[in-house]
């Protein structure tokens, strides 16, 4: 029997062998790994489905096995992070990440499947084939829906190929169909290898054209080396352990240690930095309310006893909940962001999360069917905000206005956009990637948090729990970044750009899906019309 298995794996593993490859290459040119295998890397899978003899369940399963490797590789802390937020034994643990394996990418071989539909019904060749599936892939990922987006358009800030710059024209997905079609286009010099000169010659067009887009978004960017405007923040990163965390959470006694210690850790920052304007905690630093309406709580006075002596303002993570008419009335908690001055007192409205994570901040579902809650009471039901708001800071030398995201919603460009829009000078991100450990996530959430600035062209203070902490300005620049796990402070010094413009990005969003659909539609049709041509 085992012999037969093996024998059955055997097969299939050679049957899939460019699947497979691609997989491995996928997997390997995300971050945090060097982007190798860049504009080639979902070639192999492409080329094995325009084979005469694949069919569209062939195809399916190509792909199943290629997003099955690239997702094993690239998110693999799904099993670390199943075991320490959801307390879960390492053996369910993994089975979990097998089924988000299984499960999560579904569109790469909804793709690559479609395409060769579409190669069998209109009779396409194989460079037509080639380019439907990568526009299909470019369409696909940007509506499929998933927990933790991600595409190769990333790997181009965290690899800092200055083609990323031009993500303030298209997005980062605008770049990673981009980064898709030069895969279509080396798979289109593969099949025509046999004609050394015209396979030659593309490769030469397409290696021109790589460098063209480089050249191009190395100086778009040098246009944003423009600044009239400074302020110096000093993030405060505390590296608060899960537990301690969760015992917070709790009410247990944990809230007044977790606030000493970021106190006693922004002393010595001020120490280190005096020219400190604004300090800067991470989510939920604060672990405990933090409104104008509940500031006589214990531990809301610890904070304001400490905060005097420093006198600065900080941002802070913390919870919000609405004034009560009725002490029965049992109203929403909510996971917010705070500017408040160095007396607790609360200098703008604090912005209130929008963007929930599924089953740790809310149970889908709920929202429509509010029985749910109470069939499973274990799972977090935070309130919802209304979406991008912006908090005004008032200074001697004008105000500056900070645009808040928390956490998750460092990967949304639309709410991003919408900070941008409703005059955001800075944004600033909080977020706690405790429950990652030190694996790849916290370096792919990072880099896809400063993706956001680029394009909308504002700079952007990242301050997290156990890292990495950093700035990046308008222009690009990565300032200083913080140890994983650490405790650690530092002062970044953010120039911005006071009323800068808004982006063609913040202006027209995705604007480019529309000439993917025409450029597919365009090859669909050349396609069809010379099987016609053929056939008569």
């Amino acid at each position: 029997m085992m012999k037969r298995w093996f024998q059955f794996f055997k097969h299939k593993a050679y049957d899939f062998r460019w699947a497979i490859l691609s997989g491995i290459l996928v997997g390997t040119s995300y971050i945090p790994f060097p982007p190798w295998a860049l504009i080639f890397c979902y070639t192999p899978l492409w080329i094995y489905v325009t084979e005469e003899s694949s069919s569209v369940k062939k195809s399916f399963w190509a792909g199943w096995v290629t997003q099955f490797i690239l997702t094993l590789i690239g998110f693999h802390w799904i099993a670390y992070t199943a075991h320490e937020f959801g307390q879960l034994p390492w053996a369910v643990s993994y089975l979990a990440l097998l089924l988000f394996c299984a499960f999560m990418h579904l569109y790469i071989p909804v793709a690559v499947a479609a395409g060769t539909w579409l190669r069998l019904r209109f009779k396409l060749s194989g460079g037509q084939t080639l380019f439907t599936i990568a526009l299909l892939h470019a369409l696909l990922e940007r509506t499929w829906p998933v927990i933790f987006e991600w595409h190769l358009g990333y790997t181009l800030i965290w690899s800092k190929i200055p083609m990323y710059h031009l993500a303030d024209l298209v997005g980062f997905h605008g770049l990673s169909a981009v980064v898709l079609l030069f895969n279509a286009w080396m798979g289109y010099v593969w099949l025509k290898q046999s004609f050394v000169k015209k396979a030659l010659s593309h490769l030469s067009l397409l290696a021109l054209t790589f460098a063209a887009l480089v050249g191009w978004g190395f100086w778009h960017g040098k246009a944003w080396n423009k600044f009239d405007g400074e302020t110096k923040a000093t993030v405060v990163q505390a590296n608060i352990g899960n537990l301690e965390k969760i015992y917070a959470e709790q009410g247990r006694a944990y809230q007044e240690v977790i606030t000493r210690k970021f106190l006693d850790l922004s002393f010595a920052a001020m120490q280190k930095y005096p020219q400190t304007d604004i300090l800067i905690w991470p989510e939920t630093a604060f672990p405990d309310y933090l409104d104008q309406h509940l500031l006589d709580r214990k531990h809301a006075q610890i904070l304001i006893s400490g905060l005097q002596p420093l006198g600065r303002p900080l941002i802070t993570g913390a919870y919000s909940k609405d004034p009560k008419a009725d002490e029965k009335q049992d109203t929403s908690t909510y996971n917010a962001l705070f500017l408040v001055d160095p007396l607790g007192n609360n200098l703008d409205k604090p912005y209130r999360k929008t963007e929930l994570l599924a089953f740790g901040e809310y149970l889908p579902l709920s929202e429509q069917f509010p029985f749910l809650l109470k069939l499973l009471p274990f799972v977090s039901n935070f309130g919802r905000g209304h979406g991008p708001e912006v908090m005004k800071w008032d200074t001697p030398q004008g105000s500056v206005r900070w645009g808040g995201q928390i956490c998750y919603e460092g990967l949304y460009p639309s709410f991003t956009r919408g900070l941008a829009e409703k005059g955001a000078d800075i944004l600033v991100n909080v977020t706690n990637d405790s429950w990652f450990g030190k694996t790849f996530e916290p370096q792919q959430h990072l880099y896809m948090t400063l993706a956001r600035a680029i394009e909308v062209r504002r700079p952007l203070v990242r301050s997290t729990n156990t890292g990495v902490s950093t700035a990046v300005l308008a222009n690009g620049d990565v300032l200083q970044k913080s140890p994983l796990h650490e405790e650690w402070s530092g002062q970044f010094v953010i120039k911005y750009l006071k009323n800068a413009p808004l982006t063609f990005f913040v202006q027209w969003g995705h604007w480019d899906w529309i000439v993917i659909l025409l450029v597919l539609g365009a090859v669909i049709g050349r396609g069809a019309l010379n099987a016609r041509s053929r056939r008569s």
